[in-house]
């Protein structure tokens, strides 16, 4: 009878334990994609003009996994980019990576996280992951992505996200490695120092929508940015508003070393933005400026080597940030869906001109994407950029800098 109940037991918790398992298994996802990418830049300043090109083919598995018992769960990604060419990779146009040699080499890395479901409203998780906040996170805009090493967590409840990270290494697009974040303390002793960020988003349900986030480093920096945002319908035209403003205020041994050297120890940035989408077309204007101040641009990245942080501002577009000390930009986009001539085809310009004291800048991207409709999962994508800042002195010619970029993508869903 006992050896009955055992077995009982036995078979029950076996079950159970296989429910759990397929359950985790059942919502788990594998997704493969073959990126195939070349990069040229040119830059001509008058006593140089240099170009260089690089040509990689970028393969990517990311593996995400349901939740055993609905609470825990891992992720994990495999990355590499093998070298298909490349010359004069002074430039970096970061396809590969860049010895001290100016050799560029295949390379790769991995990512990997614990995962914990916070009541179905949220995640937490631990490990290397691809972070996406608005004062802290990586990019994805070449052949692999940027990394970043630490904790993350969000929560969703109604139309209230809330989020924070405390992120401890860094590891840049074109890097395997991953680097400490550090600092510099009253003693001047250089030690690991994490970024800490928290923020949030509301939706007041009737298109309007406030931002705010909140970031800091200690005896580095700290950073705010907010921004408020609304969008509407117009006799059929879809209408879209935003206004944003940055600020960094440098921190301890940062701040005490700019006030002796008489620098300036705050940074503001701020944007006003305009979109209207009619039918299949789209427009948008954009003004941004930074406060001029005693630095050459908005301090935008984190005491890393390699933190990919990118600038936040409406005009932040392909070769520039139009984020330098003063300067006032003004941006405009028109864009058009060929959807029923051409299925699958986009097409976007933007043209964006910045004016600082005593030099202005201006530059134009066109970017072209065709979602090949005979191929799930395949894609092809262009995107031109031409910068050219004028020079400030008689005689001496503009610097003029060109990116051409030509992606192909496909994506495939294993399960």
């Amino acid at each position: 009878m006992k050896l009955a109940q055992i077995s009982a037991l036995s078979a029950a918790i076996f079950m159970a334990t296989s429910a759990q398992a397929n359950a985790f298994l059942d919502d788990s996802s594998l997704n493969l994609e073959l990126r195939n990418y070349h990069m040229t830049k040119g830059q001509d300043d008058g006593a140089n003009d240099r170009s260089t090109s690089q040509w990689a083919q970028g393969i990517r598995a990311d593996f995400t996994s349901g939740y055993f018992e609905n609470i825990v769960g891992l992720d994990f990604s495999a990355y590499y980019s093998l070298k298909l060419g490349a010359s004069h990779a002074d430039l970096k146009p970061g396809l590969l990576k860049v010895d001290s040699k100016g050799e560029s080499h295949s390379y790769g890395k991995t990512a990997y996280a614990i995962k914990f479901n916070l009541a179905d409203m949220g995640v937490a998780k631990y490990g290397r992951m691809f972070l996406d906040t608005p004062l802290v996170n990586n990019s994805d805009s070449r052949v692999l992505p940027s990394l970043s090493e630490g904790f993350y967590a969000d929560l969703n409840y109604e139309g209230l996200n809330v989020f924070g990270a405390w992120v401890t290494k860094a590891n840049g697009k074109t890097e395997s490695a991953f680097t400490d974040y550090i600092g510099v303390d009253s003693n001047a002793k250089v030690d690991e120092e994490a970024v800490k960020t928290l923020g949030g988003s509301y939706d007041f349900g009737n298109g309007v929508e406030v931002n705010a986030a909140y970031a800091t480093q200690n005896e580095i920096a700290q950073k705010y940015l907010t921004e408020a945002t609304f969008s509407t319908t117009y006799n059929g035209v879809g209408l879209g508003f935003a206004a944003q403003y940055g600020q960094v205020q440098l921190d301890g041994l940062l701040e005490r070393a700019a006030k002796l050297a008489n620098l300036d120890t705050k940074q503001t940035s701020y944007g006003l933005k305009a979109e209207a989408n009619v039918d299949k077309a789209s427009f948008g204007v954009a003004y941004t400026k930074v406060k001029s101040n005693d630095y050459d641009s908005y301090l935008i990245g984190w005491n890393s080597e390699d933190d990919d942080t990118g600038y936040f501002g409406y005009n932040s577009i392909q070769i520039s940030d139009f984020n330098s000390s003063g300067q006032k930009a003004w941006g405009f986009t028109a864009g058009y869906d060929f959807e029923g001539i051409v299925d699958g085809l986009t097409v976007k310009g933007i043209y964006v001109m910045g004016e600082t004291k005593p030099q202005d800048e201006t530059e134009y991207n066109l970017d072209i994407n065709y979602a090949i409709p005979q191929v799930e999962g395949l894609s092809a994508r262009l995107r031109y950029a031409k910068n050219t800042v004028d020079s400030d002195t008689s005689g001496v010619k503009d610097v003029v800098k060109t990116d051409t970029r030509i992606i192909l993508k496909y994506n495939i869903a294993v399960f």
